[in-house]
């Protein structure tokens, strides 16, 4: 009876491994500058959710009927090492939900409000010091150059 079964491969875990690193790479689109960024976190949930599809159709093909698809070993480590970028991805999508928008962030030219922070010798120091002429003869306008740093990497 064995004789009369074809076995065929099973390409689904390695379908949903290749999918799987698709959705983390799609991701470096951030980086580099591409066009319609504001797509880039649907398309990688889109193809970390069909990874997953994918992932449990090879298993289900696996164990359910392996006298047509052999393979349960191999098929259990292609999914193991996909279910890691493609959960990193849908992990990393919902977090990204949470971020604040950025039309609340300070916008080029708006006007700051006034704080204080210590200098490099630990004395406080305003904005509004800053910005107040030196001498009451000097009537260049003065500036101030701020830099946002998003934290330690």
């Amino acid at each position: 009876m064995r004789d009369s079964i074809k076995v065929r491969r099973n390409a689904a875990p390695w379908w949903g491994l290749l999918l799987a690193l698709s959705a983390m790479g799609c991701n470096a689109g951030f980086f580099l500058g591409v066009p319609f960024q504001g797509a880039i976190p649907w398309l990688s949930l889109l193809l970390a959710a069909v990874a997953l599809i994918f992932l449990v159709l090879g298993v289900w093909r696996a164990y359910a009927v392996p006298q047509v698809y052999g393979g349960k070993a191999l098929t259990a480590v292609l999914t193991v090492i996909a279910l890691m970028p493609a959960g990193l991805s849908l992990v990393g999508f919902a977090t990204t939900r949470k971020l604040p928008s950025a039309s609340a962030a300070p916008q080029v030219g708006q006007t700051v409000p006034d704080f204080t922070l210590p200098d490099t010798s630990g004395k406080p120091v305003s904005l509004d010091q800053l910005l107040t002429p030196t001498s009451p003869a000097s009537r260049a306008p003065r500036a101030v150059l701020l830099i946002f740093y998003r934290g330690y990497w």
